[in-house]
């Protein structure tokens, strides 16, 4: 925006009027493609995934930490046997290059998506549940609040809200963070990860009392090409 707001008065001269104009249309203005940062790939499958996790060493740059500890993030949530101890691992590597990328939406996001999944190994102590619960969703809600245009701040926490049960009440920026993800990446990252987001996103719709869109898109997910077909017709099966 002050690039723009620059050429205008390179032009030549403004009156203030004509400034305030200009800055309220651009700031009122739908946000463009180029203001969108895109998710930082990772592999599709569990083995892939572990696979570059266990190959960071000394020589990682911290780009490639990042990847490989979403990565991480993705396998353990992804799994019906995680360990607590697995995650709790993870939250600290996060933790510890965050020192480094303090400003990095998308691994803040990612540390209270994974603060906030540690909440599932407390299922009988509701304290630890709530404790972390509540952590994880601020660090959530913080890093999409001051870069709301950072798609991977979106996704990480669009994924951890279509997870969480019904009654915590995160359904809606499940939807809301997904719908945009969706919108804005579309098939650039391929069939697999499109099916990926609208599968969460028919999840999210679901928690999120919208059963018929949840029908609509796991339905479409069901009909396509791609690993999430099959887990599409089972949760058609549940609704």
């Amino acid at each position: 925006m002050t690039a723009i707001i620059k050429m205008l008065l390179a032009r030549g001269p403004l009156t203030r009027a004509a400034l305030a104009i200009s800055v309220a249309f651009l700031i009122s203005a739908p946000a463009l493609a180029e203001d969108f940062v895109f998710p930082t790939p990772i592999p599709f499958t569990n083995s892939e995934r572990e696979a570059l996790f266990a190959a960071v060493n000394g020589e990682t740059t911290r780009e490639q930490r990042k990847q490989a500890y979403l990565a991480q993030l993705a396998r353990l949530t992804s799994m019906e046997d995680a360990e607590l101890q697995d995650v709790e691992e993870l939250e600290a590597l996060m933790q510890s290059l965050l020192e480094s990328l303090p400003d990095d939406p998308e691994l803040n996001a990612a540390l209270g998506s994974t603060t906030s999944f540690k909440s599932s190994f407390y299922l009988d102590r509701l304290a630890k549940l709530s404790l972390f619960s509540r952590r994880g969703n601020r660090m959530m809600d913080r890093a999409v609040k001051q870069s709301p245009f950072n798609l991977g701040a979106r996704l990480q926490r669009g994924i951890s809200c279509a997870n969480m049960p019904a009654f915590l009440k995160r359904a809606r920026y499940a939807v809301e963070d997904l719908e945009l993800v969706r919108e804005q990446v579309g098939n650039r990252f391929g069939k697999e990860f499109l099916g990926f987001v609208e599968f969460y996103l028919a999840q999210a719709y679901e928690r999120n009392k919208q059963p018929d869109d949840a029908r609509v898109l796991w339905g479409k997910v069901a009909e396509s090409d791609t690993d999430w077909s099959t887990k599409a017709k089972q949760a058609l099966r549940s609704i």
